[in-house]
């Protein structure tokens, strides 16, 4: 009886949060973002013409195959919502083919469908990655859920032709693999699932390539500090590894094949996006230290600075986002290669003022952190409060599973202008943070206050402390 009843609690509650995720994603309406285009033509490219390719899209005229600025993934994703729908398939050709401007993609039903799934399976990953940290609590597990929904940023971009459905839902699946290899570190199979979705997340975003230099840090300084054994340490990392360039064979092979070229995207699109990234290094620094004020949500900043003093640290016409976009931008390509353009970025703008370079990577991490705009403000100190307050094995399950993502946060914040979105994977760690201060505050309360009568029977339903 009492596993019936759990199971029939679990099957209501998730049913609701189907509903919930049906009655954000499923309505009419679409959000056609700048960066639509793009994608839109990788995915119709792929459809109507079996090609990769980031060229304008012809519906009679195939392109030569290519890269384009962004994952093969979300290609495949947009490819496949306009083989179900006709509509789907007009509305796209559309935003392909039209400006951002005109009103396209107010349906993209098929599309929103696949995104609809891919939030399910991100909850679900939360329910299980809450389960596995608090030791098979099941309300905590869907308080996690619940913390994940509060989130502006879980479902922002699910009427828009992006990477972020795709992304945060392998983002959770890689979570999952994650939580779970810690728990079973001796199966060297739970580590290959966990390089096999992290491979996997550079086809949505190729930034990830770069995950396994901070796996290999932390494995390093986990070695030195005597926390790890050596031959697990060193099996777990192979296992990983082979499994993380076999879910890259495949595109590495036709990259190489078709374009003579191992990489996972638009070279040109690293410029672009180193452009827009350094020009933040021509800030002052007095400009600097308004930053950590002015990029924290609502913190009132306008008040205190005026909006002047602010403008350039923003995304319009005189911010430095604008100056890298539409100047930085043509000087570093001017007459030179797409080699040549990115070397002269770095020689001119992070090896001729590193300190300005560290110091502004680290003003747009901090920015970057702040996913869910006013529910970061409750999730960014409840990520600092379990990372300093927890204890014995919550502490080091919590580091196991936040630095892969906070490492990736810091590669954002060099490569790019650091925006939320990119670091959507931050979620799920946020909602485990956001329930242990619940949790400890709750169990705190009870402790001080409540030894006898029903708040002492309340507490044996929290998670044990370990």
């Amino acid at each position: 009886m009492g596993s019936m009843l759990k199971l029939t609690t679990n099957t209501i509650l998730f049913l609701g949060v189907v509903w919930i995720v049906a009655s954000r994603i499923l309505v009419p309406g679409a959000n056609i973002q700048p960066d639509s285009p793009r994608y839109v033509t990788a995915g119709l490219n792929l459809y109507q013409h079996g090609i990769l390719s980031g060229e304008r899209y012809r519906e009679d005229e195939p392109p030569e195959p290519g890269l384009y600025a962004g994952g093969v993934l979300t290609a495949v994703e947009i490819a496949t919502a306009a083989m179900l729908s006709k509509d789907t398939y007009r509305d796209l050709m559309c935003v392909a083919e039209v400006s951002v401007d005109e009103g396209c993609g107010r349906g993209l039903w098929s599309l929103k469908a696949i995104y609809f799934l891919e939030a399910c399976i991100f909850h679900l990953c939360a329910l299980f990655v809450g389960w596995r940290f608090f030791g098979r609590n099941m309300i905590a597990a869907w308080g996690v859920v619940a913390a994940s929904m509060l989130f502006k940023d879980t479902y922002a971009y699910a009427s828009s032709p992006l990477s972020e459905q795709g992304y945060l839902m392998l983002a959770g699946l890689f979570a999952s693999a994650w939580i779970y290899s810690f728990d079973n570190a001796e199966k060297m199979f739970s580590w290959f699932i966990s390089g096999l979705v992290a491979g996997l997340l550079v086809l949505v975003k190729p930034a990830w390539l770069l995950l396994p230099i901070g796996l290999a840090l932390i494995s390093f300084f986990a070695l030195l500090a005597g926390k790890s054994p050596k031959r697990q340490t060193l099996t777990a990392s192979a296992s990983f590894c082979v499994a993380f360039v076999l879910a890259l064979a495949p595109m590495l092979l036709r990259n190489w094949i078709v374009l003579d070229t191992f990489a996972m995207s638009e070279q040109s699109y690293l410029v672009s996006s180193l452009s827009h990234r350094l020009a933040f290094n021509l800030m002052s620094w007095k400009e600097w230290l308004i930053g950590w004020i002015y990029y924290v949500p609502v913190s009132g900043a306008q008040r205190l600075f005026g909006l002047d003093v602010l403008l350039p640290l923003g995304w319009g016409e005189t911010s430095y986002y604008q100056f890298g976009r539409d100047t930085l931008d043509d000087l570093a390509n001017d007459g030179r290669s797409v080699l040549e353009a990115r070397n002269y970025l770095l020689s001119e703008y992070v090896f001729a003022m590193p300190l300005k370079f560290v110091a502004v990577t680290l003003l747009l991490f901090w920015r970057g952190i702040f996913v869910g705009h006013v529910v970061a403000m409750l999730a960014v100190p409840s990520a600092g409060l379990i990372t300093v307050f927890a204890r014995n094995g919550i502490w080091l399950r919590w580091m196991f599973l936040i630095l892969p993502f906070l490492f990736m946060a810091g590669v954002n914040a060099v490569l790019s202008v650091s925006l939320y979105r990119y670091n959507l994977a931050l979620i799920i760690p946020y909602s485990i943070a956001m329930v242990w201060v619940m949790m400890t505050a709750i169990n705190f309360m009870l402790s001080r206050f409540c030894q006898t009568g029903f708040l002492a029977t309340a507490k044996t339903f929290l998670p044990a402390k370990r």
